[in-house]
């Protein structure tokens, strides 16, 4: 368990090297997730076997349009008709169609519940800030009211 006893600070030039390893394997992961993003786009654009070309025929697509793309497109579509629900919100993710769900808006409805009760909060802090210094100022006033003027021989008594 770390403590402040083997705790101890990195010198400029260790924390430089740290550094420079983790933005080296930041690179490469990039790189390889780029290689990996792009292999799978030539899988994608690949054009389908004759059994699957046969089935994107009967549903009307031309042989210019059938990749792979396209025949992940129509079982995701298919899937979808039969009632896989992932399939159809996969489709919907694509689309930008995504519908809210039950606990979304839940969840929106809680924050708007939120934001009245700290608005409500604010104004009741608000309205209690006017009335302290309200009634600050009445204490002032029935001060000065009870006060009078000294005549001159109340003062000179006091003497």
């Amino acid at each position: 368990m770390a403590n402040e006893s083997n705790l101890r600070c990195l010198s400029t030039r260790e924390a430089r090297e740290i550094g420079k390893k983790g933005g080296k394997a930041s690179v490469e992961a990039r790189r390889k997730k780029k290689s990996m993003k792009q292999a799978m786009n030539l899988l994608l654009s690949l054009p389908v076997n004759d059994g699957n070309m046969a089935k994107l025929k009967l549903l009307g697509i031309d042989s210019d349009n059938a990749d792979n793309q396209m025949l992940i497109m129509v079982s995701m579509m298919q899937r979808a008709i039969k009632g896989n629900v992932s399939a159809a919100q996969f489709i919907a993710s694509l689309t930008g169609d995504i519908a809210m769900s039950e606990a979304e808006r839940a969840k929106i409805n809680l924050e708007r519940k939120r934001l009245k009760l700290e608005e409500k909060q604010f104004a009741l802090e608000q309205d209690t800030g006017n009335d302290e210094i309200q009634s600050k100022q009445d204490a002032i006033t029935g001060i000065v009211e009870q006060l009078r003027e000294l005549s001159d021989d109340e003062v000179m008594d006091d003497e």
